[in-house]
């Protein structure tokens, strides 16, 4: 007779907690904890997590969301049933921005897929549409920032009025913006930064005074027709753009630092070659800073650039841009930063 099966529930706890701490993703961490009743009880920090690409799918029929992770070069599948019947403008941080068609309207929530948590966002007239700005937490909790924005037959425009709420809480803070704004827009520590896109001016607005707080002058370009973004990293606020169009070999970005200035120096953009140990992820929309050192292999100074025809790696020291293979071809796909919690 052969010998018997092993149950991998007797395994020590301590063997499954070196286990448990050694997976590198946090799919991989949920099916660990879905395997018995054993192994749920392990308690196990979840590993750090970089963001998946996620298949953006404007109606959602079908409960099985795909997402691309680079740590395992893996396709997974998430199952989340509250997804069914919603339409997604794209991820917003680690939320799916969704919406359903309802007699009554327009029905928006943002949708965590791997919890199920949802959370309902007041509603809008009918050729109105959220977009979300931030997500994150502060001494006082957790908080979204977004945008609206008027849709019609020619196309998109922001309406310049923000919006802030706390999650978990029906109360909203809600003012127009002092300028034309577009892409490129920042929150933190209760200062909303946002590039006008006629003057070229960074403008900052403190979220719950609804004061201007400061302005910081146009960047001088070189090339008027550009796409840019705003993103925290390291501490610091950088600003990146780009030429508008550009095929893998013309990829350049121009990555500008905030100098917040002293005494009677103004605020000002300084034009930057490293970003040091850090590494962005960027999309068509917006932008996210990791540090390097926390992951393996990742690689500092430079830039996962995620586009509608093509992934890169491009290097911020030499300038280049490296192709990555990336699954969804064809389809809409932006990054998406899961989270357990």
């Amino acid at each position: 007779m052969g010998k018997p099966a092993r149950d991998w529930s007797d395994l020590p706890p301590e063997i499954l907690h070196l286990i448990c701490m050694k997976l590198p993703d946090i799919y991989d961490f949920t099916v660990f904890h879905s395997v018995c009743k054993t192994w749920r009880s392990i308690e196990c920090d979840p590993p750090l997590q970089l963001p998946w690409i996620l298949e953006h799918r404007t109606m959602c029929d079908d409960p099985a969301l795909s997402c691309y992770s680079l740590t395992s070069e893996k396709i997974h599948k998430i199952t989340c049933p509250r997804s069914l019947g919603k339409c997604f403008l794209g991820p917003s941080y680690h939320y799916l921005l969704t919406y359903r068609v309802t007699k009554a309207g327009y029905s928006w929530s943002l949708l965590n897929p791997l919890t199920g948590n949802e959370v309902h966002l007041p509603s809008l007239e009918e050729d109105m549409m959220y977009w979300v700005e931030w997500i994150g937490s502060d001494k006082s909790g957790e908080h979204v920032v977004f945008s609206e924005i008027s849709h019609h037959s020619r196309g998109y425009n922001w309406s310049n009025t923000i919006v802030l709420r706390q999650i978990g809480d029906h109360n909203t803070v809600q003012f127009p913006l002092e300028g034309s704004s577009g892409n490129g827009k920042l929150y933190r520590n209760e200062e909303f930064f946002f590039i006008d896109v006629i003057t070229g001016v960074t403008k900052v607005m403190n979220i719950r005074t609804q004061k201007l707080v400061y302005e910081v002058p146009p960047i001088v370009r070189s090339h008027y027709d550009r796409q840019f973004w705003m993103v925290e990293s390291g501490g610091e606020i950088l600003h990146l753009s780009k030429t508008r169009g550009v095929n893998l070999d013309d990829l350049h970005f121009d990555i500008y630092r905030l100098d917040l200035g002293s005494g009677k120096r103004r605020a000002c953009w300084v034009k930057i070659d490293s970003i040091g140990d850090q590494v962005l992820f960027l999309d068509e929309h917006r932008g996210v800073s990791f540090c390097a050192s926390d992951y393996e292999g990742l690689g500092e100074n430079c830039i996962y650039f995620l586009a509608k025809l093509f992934l890169c790696k491009y290097d911020i020291k030499d300038g280049a841009a490296k192709e990555l293979h990336c699954p969804f071809v064809g389809k809409d796909r932006t990054w998406f930063t899961p989270r357990l919690y």
